[in-house]
């Protein structure tokens, strides 16, 4: 168990070695990726290798934090009402409950896909990553705040999805500010590297512990979700709404 500077267990690098511990029991850190980035695979690596073949309709559809009726495009309205299980399209009336149905339903294809995944995504992977923290409440205990953060712009052009745990209070574009408490879980990313830290999905958003570095520190990948970036926050849990949802 990771000791602080006075013997203390620090419960964030328990908490990162628990989930990183949990993700190599899983086939998400050997999948195949269906869309590796050249700028992001180690050049030690063969992309090929590390492909395969898209699917689509693996992760469903949600309603994101921040949207409103008002600002849900009425085209969406009625596919987003039949991915929620209403009657018709979502209304001013069903919109909560369509955004607290979807959200449960991406949780739960998480849970049903983690143990299995044998290729995906970013965004099959993120959501493999909160089914499993789902399935698994003890890896983060009670009252930990787990999100879903989309890139929606970098210099490449690409989108990108991963986990973000235990984040600060504030503004998701200063990494900086995110807190000690806080790290990132990006198997999609770690399937790219060649060596550690890279190849941890685990990835501590502070650089110091204790008298040293964080095992968890990775400065390329920090470079990588800040440079020229826009995030946004797409879902946002608590351990304990997980936990609720994965029973």
């Amino acid at each position: 168990m990771s000791q602080g500077t006075h013997g203390t267990a620090d419960p964030k690098q328990v908490r990162m070695a628990a989930v990183q511990a949990a993700l190599d029991q899983t086939p998400m850190t050997t999948a195949r990726l269906w869309n590796p980035w050249p700028q992001v695979v180690d050049d030690s690596l063969d992309i090929k290798a590390l492909q395969a073949p898209a699917r689509r309709g693996e992760v469903p559809d949600i309603i994101a934090d921040g949207m409103t009726f008002a600002t849900l495009k009425p085209v969406h309205r009625a596919p987003l009402g039949q991915a929620a299980g209403l009657d018709g399209p979502v209304t001013e009336a069903t919109f909560d409950q369509a955004r607290a149905e979807l959200k449960r339903r991406y949780m739960a294809a998480g849970r049903a896909k983690y143990r299995t995944l044998t290729d995906g995504n970013c965004t099959l992977l993120a959501c493999c990553v909160i089914g499993m923290l789902a399935d698994r409440p003890e890896l983060l205990g009670p009252g930990v705040t787990v999100e879903l953060v989309n890139i929606v712009d970098t210099t490449g052009g690409h989108g990108h999805a991963y986990v973000v745990i235990g984040r600060a209070p504030g503004d998701v574009g200063k990494v900086g500010g995110y807190g000690p408490g806080c790290f990132f879980v990006d198997p999609w990313y770690a399937r790219q590297q060649a060596a550690p830290p890279g190849t941890r999905a685990v990835k501590d958003a502070t650089s110091i512990y204790g008298d040293g570095t964080s095992p968890f520190w990775d400065l390329d990948f920090i470079a990588f979700i800040d440079d020229d970036t826009t995030p946004v926050v797409r879902l946002t849990f608590t351990s304990d709404e997980l936990a609720k949802l994965g029973t």
